[in-house]
């Protein structure tokens, strides 16, 4: 099975970093994981060329991400919540998967079905947190279908690395990543 990994943060060692430590931890060690803010990825220019072509104008890391994104059979997103959205480098990777709906949605392209789940850790309580998060990483999977799981979200985590004083956290992360990877019960 194919784990494919992605650190939405653009900040190495903190909270969204040791979430993924932990839940791939009790699946694959071969996951490849993938962060957005060290690659060459430019934002998209909305101009369309991927409806009319199925390809994407821009060349740049881009077009290696869309290969993994199809190889996979487990997408795991790891983000911290910047002004209840993503960070700027993982939203350009998110927003320039306009080409894998164009390919699926207008061009009928046959993409092999995966499972995706969502680790998700922001500073602030606030009751709807996560709620521009979610909806933006279902739209990401359905673009080269793979199918939204389910997700684990931990507030008040603000100082980096906060959250490795959670043995709770842990737990969950370990247990969720054991049960999505490898089937087992949490």
């Amino acid at each position: 099975m194919k784990i494919l990994g992605i650190c939405g943060s653009p900040r190495r060692g903190g909270n969204s970093d040791v979430l993924l430590e932990w839940f791939l931890s009790s699946g694959f060690s071969s996951a490849e994981i993938l962060t957005p803010s060290q690659l060459r990825i430019q934002f998209c220019r909305g101009c369309r060329y991927c409806e009319a072509t199925g390809k994407c104008v821009i060349q740049d890391d881009m077009a290696a991400v869309v290969e993994k994104l199809l190889a996979a059979d487990r997408v795991v997103v790891s983000t911290p919540v910047f002004f209840y959205g993503l960070p700027a480098p993982f939203k350009a990777l998110v927003d320039r998967t306009q080409v894998l709906w164009a390919r699926r949605y207008l061009f009928k392209e046959d993409m092999k079905p995966k499972k995706g789940f969502l680790l998700a850790v922001g500073a602030t309580r606030g009751e709807r947190l996560f709620e521009g998060v979610v909806l933006t990483i279902r739209y990401f999977f359905d673009a080269f279908r793979c199918s939204y799981e389910g997700g684990l979200f931990f507030r008040g985590f603000d100082a980096p690395a906060s959250v490795r004083e959670c043995q709770t956290c842990q737990e969950e992360a370990k247990a969720s990543g054991r049960f999505f990877l490898r089937g087992e019960d949490v």
